[in-house]
């Protein structure tokens, strides 16, 4: 189970938007809980039906948690950023960071590929993830050529 863990995230110094990225989502580790500012937002696209149109689903680190949490522990989930496009002002940035996902980590064919945009802010100590919103590959929207 993933817990909050406050003393890891006092000694966590994450000084570059790009590592707190890369680790901001991956095979459930407790420690990736302690990169999201408070009130930090996941956001899948998704579709909420069978016969809906794609929407993004608004959690909180908690609720995504909740939602993911036994299918990562009866099928596994490893990500493995395979792209990274950043910018930064000031005491922001934003990451496209291209993803695929396997069972397991030595999986020779990912199960699926896709894109993150993550928002990040720097309290003047530290890199904290804001939002992460993601959109996995499907045959209608491919993983273009310049986020590969």
């Amino acid at each position: 189970m993933l817990r909050r863990s406050t003393g890891l995230s006092q000694r966590l110094t994450i000084r570059s938007p790009d590592p707190l990225a890369r680790n901001g989502i991956g095979s459930g580790s407790a420690h990736c809980i302690t990169l999201y500012y408070p009130g930090a937002r996941l956001i899948p696209t998704a579709k909420p039906g069978e016969n809906d149109d794609f929407a993004p689903q608004m959690l909180d680190v908690d609720g995504f948690i909740a939602r993911v949490e036994s299918y990562f522990a009866e099928h596994g989930f490893y990500e493995k950023e395979i792209a990274r496009r950043t910018e930064q002002f000031g005491r922001i940035a934003h990451v496209w960071s291209t993803y695929e996902s396997r069972q397991n980590a030595d999986d020779t064919e990912p199960f699926m590929r896709g894109i993150n945009s993550i928002q990040l802010f720097h309290d003047g100590s530290r890199w904290w993830i804001v939002s992460i919103y993601w959109q996995h590959e499907s045959p209608e929207h491919p993983v273009p050529e310049e986020y590969l």
